[in-house]
């Protein structure tokens, strides 16, 4: 093949690449606050520059300013006026309604979902709680929570309840942040995740309703033991503010 350029044989006057949607730029810079909010590289409190990430990011501060009103949206971030936009600070209620609407609709989901399970999804599932596992044993606390959320999510897919889904598709960035939150605080990451084990043997039992139990009972307890590992450590914003 030679890079001679002595004819040219398309004509680059017309429209030959597609445009890129505003959507593009706008989900992108969310999917990269979402990976600095779940590494932990961004903490509640953080100003987030919009003016520094259109920089980082190269694109211009149009699609930034929507991916940030997005969030805002949502209650991951917040904006104060004159002040700046900043991730947003968790309450004690914070958490507990988070953990406490999450337990109802997983649970409910759960229970849904276990009647269309085929035992090849079963092991699907089965296999990310080995490889959670893995992870946790080589100190991969990130790889940890990623697969967290991928195993509770194809659960709720497969109820097959899109309004359901939806729901919890909306929570899904506060719950990887409080979940990111929980994997810094925790004294033993093999151990959160191999609490997961007793999901799947409620799982392989094939019962909805001991299921349901059991899914709901695991997600109360996360998030009330991570409500009192805040308290102790003093993460949690008393007054209630998001960002002081």
């Amino acid at each position: 093949m030679s890079g001679s350029p002595e004819k040219n044989t398309t004509d680059q006057t017309k429209q030959i690449y597609e445009p890129l949607q505003r959507d593009v730029f706008r989900d992108g810079v969310i999917a990269s606050i979402e990976k600095a909010l779940f590494s932990r590289q961004l903490k509640p409190g953080d100003r987030v520059v919009e003016t520094e990430i259109a920089r980082q990011t190269g694109i211009s501060r149009g699609p930034v300013r929507e991916a940030l009103q997005q969030l805002v949206g949502e209650g991951v971030l917040v904006n104060h006026p004159y002040h700046g936009t900043f991730v947003a600070r968790w309450t004690a209620r914070d958490v507990s309604e988070v953990y406490g609407l999450r337990a109802v609709l997983e649970s409910y989901a759960v229970r849904l979902a276990l009647e269309r399970m085929t035992d090849g999804i079963l092991a699907k599932l089965e296999s990310i709680i080995e490889e959670m596992c893995e992870l946790a044993r080589r100190g991969d606390g990130e790889g940890v929570s990623e697969l967290d959320i991928q195993f509770h999510e194809q659960i709720n897919e497969f109820s097959d309840q899109r309004l359901l889904c939806r729901t919890l598709s909306g929570m899904r960035r506060k719950i990887g942040m409080l979940l990111s939150i929980d994997r810094e605080l925790t004294s033993d990451l093999v151990q959160l995740a191999e609490n997961h084990i007793i999901l799947m043997d409620a799982l392989r039992s094939g019962d909805p309703v001991h299921a349901e139990n059991v899914f709901r009972e695991h997600i109360i307890e996360v998030g009330d033991r991570l409500v009192a590992r805040m308290h102790e450590l003093g993460e949690y914003n008393e007054s209630g503010e998001e960002v002081s």
